[in-house]
């Protein structure tokens, strides 16, 4: 066969390298400008972001990269086609084998050994080690490290476990850098696993079938490679020559540890149906208690992938190893991500969120993230059960937190909006002095939707809606009835990220399937049956026009605030940012007087709510001066230039620019921006307002305002919703246990750590592919927490409750009395009359079929 260089085929990965030197050892990436030794084999792993022979790309496209991964794993999968397997060895006999070693000089024996790494050295290979050291005689034998300056004896090799820090022979390096660390101990395990190939052969090469099924990750683990094979007895190897086949399938149980559970009867893949392989992994789900919801994950299909193309004899490691070395592989991982993302602080800064959630325990947690374009990382969790009470403790949380990330960083801390976490944001603001405190929107406008639940109205809707939801959901011909026959299979309840935000989008999906559920309780199979009373109560409310009617209004009533809720978060939701969170708090408002014909009596209850709740986003200065830096929204002509909106601005500009001159600067920019003036009036410029994110806007088009375009960056550049962690990640929370040890204490912390931060990994790399994965299937242990009220009925047990409890019931009543007037005595102040809400409706959806 010609060799490839005569058949004019040409490597596409040249099409992103340059070589520098007539034989093309040396190749410039044309996106990072590193020169890259070895070929052009090794550029493909630098491109392909593959670790331990090469530092990888971090500047080449995405698309380049994939490119050369799929490249990389098509070059390993035809090399394993042109080796023998086992079918062609038991196709021509042991006898043609044992001629074929016979044939074999000692002399090639003994050099067998050293054939790989001769083939590397003539294929132009430079061990990595060689950018962190120089030698320092002509043998190479003594290398001087860059980092410590120390001169280690040995060579290379030697070398290299100075830098990976590995105890035995050679002192470790403290001095290199982290990433260096991680590249060169991955370097070692690829060259040990090359060395364990090549064991010397025993009798003429036949014990080399054996070392196919031996587990590299013992070795790295502790156990010694001799003991593999000391488990055969000297008659066994005797024999081995006229019993080679027998002896290969006893070993391998012995090396998987799963004799129980083995296809005794499976040689070959080919033999393994696919109907078996997902059977297997189905009990394994199951077995284990995975949350289904793990089957989407690309990790998960990742990992299936490379077991498919990695093939036969691949052994799992131990679950100690799981819990040792490779979770702290994954944090070195995870922390080379952070460093990308402090890099890009300098410009954009960063926002700290502080998100609340509740355990399996019923315990409260508290997981803080670091948010910022680049993306979202977890730092660490608190069991906040009893900080959740105490606004100093939370506060010396906060500013621990600040003071690890650095107060130069950080633009904005966001936490609930509660009395605690107020109180401890304004103790924080008043310590730091160049960042804010701001409330979670969402959790904001989590609270706008349960005060308006609590309308008399839409109490009423709600109640009635949660009647038709537990009558069909549980019983279970019914459910099964409605699915076949009337909804295609689809559900009526429908999870969103909040309790109450659940409870408004099922009464959507109850307005959808109006036509379906009607047809069921018309249906012969309901009429049929036996009905309870509390059946023949909810087919009256179905079959009232009435009801439905006040449905689709407390719907549209609603829908503006829902839109806020769904730009927050959710699965495959957009973030909620500051940019534009302003505005869309004033169209909802706008939005709920138009649905209501600017009648106040109506539109007046909403009102009062959403200001009470929004009052504190509505005047902070990072909200207003957001929404004046937006350039879609400031140069509209129905911009509002209220006087808490350049009070705002001025506020932003000195407290996070913290040099007085600057700040003049800044300040004297303005009517520059506002006017449209030199580069924020050109064409490009008018024509990309509403194209370009606000923040990448100003970067492209502020360049004559760098003063005033440094502030507008770090304030457009961040979201302002501290949910990271979705409720259902809270099934695999391992801090929440109690640790005597300080050692399993940290074991649990690193492993949220990873898990948490591979979770929100995810979630970014499904954004960025706009993959919004296949429908969820509802989980009712997540719908449990979620809509409690539309499953389960306790009736009775309350009114027992209520009876035994006087005094209590009316403590509860006259607290909701008192949250009722805090919205009452203002709106009475501004619309007078103060009528029940209720009366005002009855006027138009009295009717009734």
């Amino acid at each position: 066969m010609a060799p490839p260089g005569t058949t004019g085929a040409v490597d596409p990965g040249w099409e992103h390298g340059v070589a520098l030197d007539d034989r093309k050892k040396k190749v410039k990436c044309n996106y990072c400008g590193k020169i890259v030794s070895g070929g052009i084999y090794r550029l493909k792993q630098h491109l392909a972001r593959i670790s331990g022979e090469v530092t990888y790309c971090d500047k080449s496209p995405e698309d380049v990269s994939l490119r050369m991964k799929q490249i990389l794993q098509r070059c390993r999968s035809a090399r394993k086609l042109r080796q023998p397997d086992d079918d062609d060895y038991n196709a021509n006999g042991p006898s043609c084998h044992h001629h074929h070693v016979e044939g074999l000089s000692r002399r090639s024996k003994g050099k067998k050994k050293q054939q790989s790494f001769s083939l590397l050295r003539s294929s132009g290979y430079v061990d990595p080690g060689w950018e962190h050291g120089v030698s320092q005689d002509e043998r190479k034998k003594k290398v001087k490290c860059n980092y410590c300056g120390k001169v280690v004896s040995g060579g290379i090799n030697r070398f290299k476990q100075h830098l990976a820090r590995i105890p035995g022979e050679v002192a470790p390096c403290k001095a290199a850098p982290e990433e260096v660390y991680v590249m060169i101990k991955e370097n070692m395990k690829w060259h040990r696993a090359g060395k364990r190939q090549n064991v010397p052969d025993d009798d003429g090469g036949h014990l080399r079938a054996l070392t196919v099924y031996h587990d590299p990750e013992q070795e790295e683990d502790g156990e010694e490679e001799d003991d593999f094979y000391g488990r055969f007895s000297k008659d066994k190897r005797r024999s081995f020559d006229s019993t080679n086949t027998r002896l290969v399938s006893e070993a391998r149980p012995k090396r998987t540890r799963m004799n129980s559970f083995q296809y005794t009867g499976c040689s070959s893949r080919a033999t393994v149906s696919r109907r078996e392989v997902t059977s297997s992994i189905s009990k394994f789900f199951h077995h284990v208690g995975v949350p289904l919801e793990a089957a989407n994950s690309l990790y998960f299909q990742k990992m299936v992938e490379l077991i498919g193309l990695y093939g036969e004899g691949y052994v799992v490691p131990s679950s100690q190893l799981f819990s040792g070395r490779l979770l702290h592989d994954q944090m070195s991982t995870i922390k080379g991500h952070l460093r990308d993302y402090r890099s890009s602080w300098i410009v954009t800064g960063c926002s700290i969120l502080a998100d609340t959630w509740t355990n399996a325990e019923g315990k409260t947690m508290i997981g803080f993230l670091v948010s910022c374009p680049r993306g979202v990382y977890f730092h660490s969790s608190i069991d906040a059960t009893d900080v959740a009470e105490d606004s100093l403790s939370l506060f010396n949380y906060l500013d621990k937190l600040v003071e690890d990330i650095g107060e130069e960083n950080v633009v904005q801390v966001i936490t609930q909006n509660t009395s605690i976490c107020r109180s401890a944001g304004k103790l924080l603001e008043e310590k730091r002095k160049n960042l804010y405190w701001s409330p979670c929107a969402m959790h904001s406008t989590e609270l706008v939707l349960e005060d308006i639940s609590k309308l008399e109205y839409v109490s009423e809707c709600l109640e009635k809606s949660q009647r038709i939801t537990r009558l069909i959901y549980n019983q279970t011909w019914l459910l099964n009835l409605m699915k076949n026959e009337f909804t295609q299979g689809m559900d009526l309840l429908k999870p969103e990220t909040t309790r109450h935000a659940s409870s408004f989008a099922t009464l959507q999906t109850l307005m959808d399937h109006k036509a379906n559920l009607r047809a069921l309780f018309q249906s012969n199979s309901w009429i049929l049956s036996q009905k309870s009373e509390e059946g023949r109560e909810v087919e009256k409310i179905v079959s009232s026009a009435a009801f439905w009617k006040k449905v689709q209004y407390v719907l549209k009533s609603v829908d503006p605030v829902m839109q806020v809720i769904r730009m927050g978060g959710g699965d495959g939701g957009e973030r909620l940012y500051l940019p534009y969170a302003y505005g869309y708090m004033c169209c909802a408002k706008m939005g709920i007087k138009s649905v209501h014909s600017d009648d106040a009596r109506k539109y007046g209850p909403f009102w009062r709510v959403i200001d009470y709740h929004w009052n504190s986003l509505f005047h902070h200065p990072l909200y207003v001066a957001a929404y004046f830096f937006n350039p879609a929204y400031r140069y509209r002509s129905d911009f509002m230039a209220h006087s808490e909106v350049v009070r705002g601005v001025n506020e932003c500009i000195v407290r996070l620019e913290p040099d007085n001159a600057r700040r003049i600067t800044a300040l004297m920019q303005i009517p520059d921006y506002t006017s449209a003036k030199g580069d924020f009036g050109t064409e490009l410029a008018i024509g990309t307002r509403t194209e370009l994110d606000p923040a990448a806007w100003w970067q492209q088009h502020g360049i004559s305002c760098l003063e005033l375009q440094r502030v507008a960056v770090r304030i457009l550049s961040h979201t302002c919703c501290s949910v990271g962690c979705e409720t259902k990640w809270s099934v695999y929370d391992q801090v929440s246990g109690e640790c005597q040890s300080r050692f399993a204490r940290k074991s649990r912390r690193d492993l949220a750590y990873v898990h948490y931060n591979l979770r929100l990994r995810e979630k970014q790399m499904k954004r960025r592919m706009h993959d919004e994965g296949p429908p969820q299937s509802l989980n009712y242990v997540l719908l449990d927490r979620l809509l409690p009220d539309w499953l389960m009925t306790c009736e009775k047990e309350e009114e027992e409750g209520l009876q035994d409890e006087d005094g209590a019931e009316k403590d509860d009543q006259e607290e909701e009395e008192e949250e009722e007037n805090c919205y009452d005595d203002s709106a009475n102040n501004v619309y007078g009359d103060g009528e029940d809400n209720v009366d005002v409706y009855n006027d138009d959806l009295s009717d009734d079929d």
